[in-house]
Formats: structure tokens, sequence, C-alpha cells
């Protein structure tokens, strides 16, 4: 099995070096080169949670090294036991919101600036969430009834090039929200996604 994994690897290599032999990054035809969507998809299945994500994203490059974007999101929660009021029965919850984003790239692909065979760049990411959701599946003290959420972001990570266009990206957030009702439990947050 790995044998099959490293020559899809070593394929999809050889395919993006054409790719990336015919424009640089920051070069536009049209207006339509600088657009970009994508998001992600999350499935999370185990002994005490399972949650499943939608988050699309779209996107404009404004300059070749930074971008703003604004997402949206779905997630569908349950745990096994409530553990925030000792209980054993289970529960569940939707959270639906939006984000705006801002991406900086220093280096946007370090084949082009330090001429190493690496189609990637870094990123340094600043974002803001608006969640919707129950205020008592986060916080067993608050009352009944559903919030608003305001959570900031900040981080970085890599963003890995696979065509033209289309790139995957890797992220490491920190939250600097302290909110009691935000769904994330702890620093940082690991964020995947596929834009295009």
């Amino acid at each position: 099995m790995n044998h099959v994994k490293n020559t899809l690897i070593v394929i999809l290599v050889l395919a993006t070096q054409s790719l990336f032999a015919q424009k640089e990054h920051g070069e536009y035809d049209r207006f339509s080169d600088r657009l970009f969507f994508g998001g992600t998809l999350g499935l999370t299945i185990g002994s005490r949670v399972t949650q499943i994500d939608i988050a699309p994203l779209g996107g404009i490059w404004v300059l070749p090294q930074w971008s703003v974007g604004v997402g949206g999101r779905y997630t569908y929660r349950k745990d096994r036991f409530d553990m925030a009021n000792g209980s054993t029965e289970p529960q569940s919850t939707n959270i639906w919101g939006f984000s705006a984003f801002t991406q900086i790239m220093p280096i946007p692909d370090f084949y082009e600036a330090f001429n190493v065979n690496l189609h990637g760049g870094i990123i340094l990411q600043g974002e803001y969430e608006g969640l919707y959701y129950d205020r008592h599946y986060f916080d067993a003290t608050a009352d009944e009834g559903k919030t608003w959420s305001n959570i900031y972001l900040v981080g970085g990570g890599w963003k890995q090039w696979i065509g033209r266009k289309a790139a995957v990206n890797f992220m490491v957030l920190w939250v600097i929200t302290d909110n009691s009702y935000s769904p994330y439990y702890s620093n940082p947050i690991l964020r995947f996604n596929v834009t295009f």
C-alpha cells in the first residue's frame, strides 16, 4: 500500500512541475484568475464525539501576496455523554456561522524565491468567525437558548501548490478571544482546506 501512495505522490509532483513552468504565482491574465474557492469537509467519529463539518470559502488575491475572503460554516456535533451537565444522556447540536479572513504570504513559492524544488509557501492568517449555537451545549451554567459568538483567530501555516491556482493549505490557528461559549476547547486549532 505504501508503494501505491508513494507512486501517487511522485506522479502528483511531476504533474505540477509542468504547470508551474507555465506561470508564476501572481501573474493574472483575467480578473477570474484572482478569484479562488474551496473549503473543508470534516468528519470525526469517535467513542465520545461525532462531528460533521462543512465550511465553504471564497476569496480574491488583492495583491500577489495578499488575499481576503469569506466563508460559511455548518457543524453537526453529537456527544455520547453530556459532560457539561454530568449526565450520561447523549446530546447534539447544530452550529451555523460565517467568517472573514485575510492571508499574507511572505514567500508565495519557495521554488520561485530560492530555486529549491518545493512549490509552496508560508501563510500568515487572521480570521473572524461569527457562530450561532446553543449556549447550554458549551456551558452548563448558561441559560437555555441560542447565542452569537464572536471569535478571532490568528496563526500561520503552509500553502502547497498543486496547480496554477489549486492549493492545499495546512494551518495552525490560535483563538485569541476569551469567550466562555466558544466551541473551541483548546489552542491551537489545526485546519486543513483546499482552494482552487
